[in-house]
């Protein structure tokens, strides 16, 4: 996101309507943390950027699955998001996702993976 690349064209094609994006609220807080916490200089703009993806994604609310499949706690809310939202793709380069390849239905893809497969 910050770097520009296979991120920010997905990105791009998700402002532009190409793609639909699932989130939540607490995905979206986290990604509000990761980015200041990392990227400091980005601080003053991700209530912004926030409320943009807020306003075009579909927002989902967790608490309907229990999920318990990543190494890392942390990114079950990722997969659960992906679940509820009827996701056909987590796009991700965190290895604790990508190990797991798929769940249920959902495949879990790097950025490029999922470029190539759109065309």
């Amino acid at each position: 996101m910050v770097f520009g690349g296979n991120p920010e064209r997905i990105i791009k094609l998700f402002i532009d309507g190409s793609l639909i994006v699932v989130t939540s609220e607490e995905m979206l807080t986290e990604l509000k943390r990761k980015v200041s916490h990392k990227f400091p200089l980005y601080e003053p703009y991700m209530s912004a950027v926030v409320a943009s993806i807020r306003e075009q994604a579909i927002v989902v609310q967790l608490g309907t699955y229990l999920v318990n499949a990543s190494r890392d706690p942390d990114d079950n809310m990722v997969i659960e998001t992906a679940l509820i939202g009827g996701a056909d793709f987590i796009v991700s380069g965190d290895k604790d996702l990508l190990v797991l390849e798929k769940y249920e239905s959902v495949k879990i893809v790097k950025p490029a993976d999922l470029l190539e497969f759109i065309g």
